[in-house]
């Protein structure tokens, strides 16, 4: 065999062996940091530790909201507590109804003899409620009137959930023209702000 063969076969078997060790290195560190003791943080007197919340039962959970009821041509704000729900949908829905139960409702001409029967919120954003009336009724308000009674629903809705961008309205399972004679409830609304008294 020639010198030139013999030295580029032992060269190989150099390179072999250092590529061999190499990989027998990281195999080892890598075990070492895989099995390590991660040192758990003591906690610093007086700095109490984060424990995880479990969620607690919608009874017993109560989520802070903001009602609008309608005051003469303008909506005034109201801070309230409804029971926690598991869906944005269901929480809505408790919302509304929390709306409708509280006696300022009652003394709206427009709200005063409905009551919400089915709530829906679909994947865009558009929330449709559908009030109920146990008769037909004449209600006698003016249109500034009926705009702050759909206004006091549309902006309790779209301004306590990011999620709810419109709302439409029905009148016992159908679309109606209007609630009160003035205003189109035929199309959606959105939220409008400039309606809050401050």
């Amino acid at each position: 065999m020639s010198e030139r063969i013999d030295r580029r076969i032992r060269g190989d078997r150099v390179v072999v062996a250092i590529i061999i060790v190499l990989a027998a290195c990281a195999s080892a560190a890598l075990y070492v940091w895989s099995t390590r003791d991660v040192p758990v943080p003591s906690s610093k007197p007086g700095v109490q530790e984060r424990t995880p919340q479990t969620q607690p039962s919608a009874a017993d959970a109560q989520l802070a909201v903001t009602l609008y009821y309608p005051s003469g041509d303008a909506l005034t704000a109201v801070q309230s507590a409804v029971n926690r729900q598991s869906d944005t949908q269901s929480q809505a829905k408790a919302v509304v109804a929390a709306l409708f139960a509280d006696q300022r409702a009652g003394q709206v001409a427009v709200l005063r003899d409905v009551r919400p029967a089915a709530f829906y919120l679909d994947s865009s954003g558009t929330a449709s409620i559908d009030l109920s009336t146990a008769q037909q009724r004449e209600v006698r308000a003016s249109a500034e009137e009926e705009l702050a009674a759909i206004y006091a629903v549309v902006d309790t809705l779209t301004r306590n959930f990011a999620e709810i961008k419109q709302v439409r309205f029905l009148l016992n399972g159908k679309e109606v023209q209007t609630l009160a004679g003035h205003v189109d409830v035929t199309s959606v609304f959105h939220e409008r702000t400039d309606l809050i008294r401050q």
